[in-house]
């Protein structure tokens, strides 16, 4: 695997175990807040979206703009009746 998909995957699972300890109320809702952080992940990574601070990108992955995007998803996924 390339090491920016591993990345990736790691920062995903990362924020979606984080969000089901914090927001998640029953079990069935931990692969729903883990398809969400990844999808905001590769949203991030995608379409390039950086923001003007000269941070470091591993493997070409903004680490800050991609947690700040799958927490974005996650919050609106709690909010929804799953």
């Amino acid at each position: 695997m390339a090491p920016a998909s591993i990345l990736i995957l790691l920062i995903a699972t990362a924020c979606a175990a984080l969000a089901h300890v914090l927001l998640g109320r029953a079990w069935r809702q931990l692969p729903i807040f883990w398809l969400a952080a990844v999808v905001g992940c590769l949203i991030t990574y995608g379409l390039g979206l950086r923001f003007p601070l000269n941070l470091p990108t591993p493997a070409g992955v903004p680490i800050l703009e991609s947690v700040l995007a799958a927490w974005l998803l996650l919050i609106f996924v709690s909010r929804l009746r799953v």
